[in-house]
């Protein structure tokens, strides 16, 4: 049985294909279902009395998404590409876990790395420059990438390529930048030789070292990290 057991909840579950900017879940709606992404990407956001809205993550491939300890969703999940998603009852769910422990496990054990990666992720953008959160936003992005995709080792290939595919607000409202910012960090991580842009939606990473040291965090890469299947919900 894998880490991630209950997962198996989605089995022959209803797909919903979702279009970029298409919303799965609005900040206060009834939160009667859960959800495993399939394909594409989405991305988590709230936004606040004055307007102002913080992308919180970017989802991948074989992640969870509905987690509330509610009954009303406290976030918005849309679409930044093409996605599909398995939708299943929160009340599935629960007798899912209800009726095996080692699910229950699972379940538990995949709230401690939401929260370990929402920690992770707010020391990595704190007390930054703009440059530098830029850099921990493509580490971040790749980490990711490679955990969706089962990718073993951290010197594959196909990591050296890291896919942008929302816009430069959803990433400055992701860092705390203004989009201008965003802009000219590109450019000076490109200066520094540590980036090549390749069109909008990717970049190169030129030099994975010096990336991580600007960066300031281990790009989110420790073993311990990992989950043993090297993907599952993260």
């Amino acid at each position: 049985m894998t880490d991630d057991s209950f997962l198996d909840v989605f089995d022959g579950a209803p797909r919903r294909r979702l279009s970029p900017g298409e919303c799965l879940v609005t900040a206060g709606a009834q939160a009667a279902e859960v959800f495993n992404l399939v394909e594409g990407m989405l991305m988590v956001s709230r936004v606040g009395r004055d307007g102002r809205r913080q992308v919180l993550s970017f989802l991948f491939p074989n992640n969870f998404v509905g987690l509330s300890a509610t009954d009303t969703y406290f976030f918005t999940v849309e679409a930044v590409t093409p996605s599909v998603v398995a939708c299943r009852s929160r009340r599935a769910l629960d007798d899912r876990i209800a009726a095996d422990p080692l699910a229950d496990r699972a379940f538990i054990n995949m709230v401690f790395r939401v929260l370990e990666n929402l920690v992770d992720l707010a020391y990595s953008l704190g007390q930054r420059t703009a440059r530098e959160r830029l850099a921990v936003c493509i580490l971040y992005l790749r980490h990711r990438h490679r955990l969706s995709s089962g990718i073993a080792s951290d010197d594959d290939p196909q990591l050296t390529t890291v896919d942008l595919p929302m816009s430069r607000s959803d990433i400055a409202d992701f860092l705390g930048l203004k989009k201008e910012t965003v802009s000219r960090s590109f450019t000076q991580l490109e200066d520094q030789s540590l980036i090549r842009r390749i069109g909008n939606h990717q970049v190169q990473i030129l030099n994975l070292p010096e990336l991580r040291e600007l960066a300031g965090v281990l790009d989110f890469a420790s073993p311990l990290r990992i989950p043993p299947n090297a993907s599952g919900v993260a």
